[in-house]
């Protein structure tokens, strides 16, 4: 209870998303990162903003990119509400930002890399613009632990996914741009973690949605699970963490 306690505080972006998935996302890609609060930091495919906007109360100054004009523009509403952040956003695609070289002191991006068709030039456009000793953190799809194929290709297909990822197939490729202490992980390892994705899946017909209480009670039961998982290899999503 006590750790349940510390993670509400810590994370308070529990409050505003339905995904227990997603609130463990968050958790485990800022789990370990030391912020000074002087950093530049670029969130790559930031959607709505919302991680963004909590990754702006830990730094400096935050940008965020994405393709999707409707999400900047719900990203751009919620700066009205939150103007003591220093934060940007920009409604384009990574290698066409034509950002300087070293501008940014971190890079996050929360599931998104597998989405982009050109993968490589992006991860490699991310290297180009950290600054030496720059982090890049990020988390992708890999479902190593789903072996339905019709779950898979439905969960491509709906979510337009390009392509799953593999551990040591992600390590190869930041190794071969450059990046250095490179550090891959899984997440979402349980049985439990299967069960809501497989059953979130199988909903085609409508838009599933947990709803903020369910989420918060799949969240605590998830952390309970995943303890007991902890020495497992294979996850639904795997967390990246690399420098330059």
């Amino acid at each position: 209870m006590f750790r349940l306690l510390v993670y509400l505080r810590l994370y308070p972006h529990i409050f505003f998303t339905c995904n227990c998935f997603k609130i463990h996302e968050f958790y485990k890609l800022l789990k370990g990162i030391e912020f000074t609060g002087d950093e530049i930091i670029l969130d790559l495919g930031c959607g709505s903003g919302l991680q963004t906007l909590l990754l702006g109360k830990r730094c400096k100054k935050v940008v965020g990119v994405d393709v999707s004009e409707k999400s900047i523009i719900d990203a751009k509403s919620k700066l009205l509400y939150l103007q003591t952040i220093n934060c940007k956003f920009m409604c384009t695609k990574l290698e066409d930002a034509q950002f300087d070289n070293e501008s940014f002191d971190k890079a996050f991006s929360f599931c998104v890399i597998e989405h982009i068709s050109n993968y490589y030039e992006v991860l490699r456009e991310a290297y180009r613009i950290l600054k030496k000793n720059g982090q890049m953190i990020f988390s992708v799809d890999a479902l190593e632990t789903i072996d339905d194929e019709r779950i898979r290709e439905i969960h491509r297909k709906r979510g337009r996914v390009e392509r799953y990822f593999q551990k040591q197939e992600l390590k190869n490729i930041l190794e071969e741009i450059g990046f250095k202490k490179i550090e891959v992980s899984a997440i979402c390892k349980s049985t439990f973690a299967q069960k809501i994705f497989t059953k979130r899946n199988i909903r085609v017909t409508k838009k599933f949605r947990y709803g903020f209480l369910r989420s918060i009670l799949a969240y605590v039961i998830l952390l309970y699970y995943e303890y007991q998982y902890e020495n497992s290899d294979k996850g639904l999503f795997l967390i990246a963490k690399c420098r330059k």
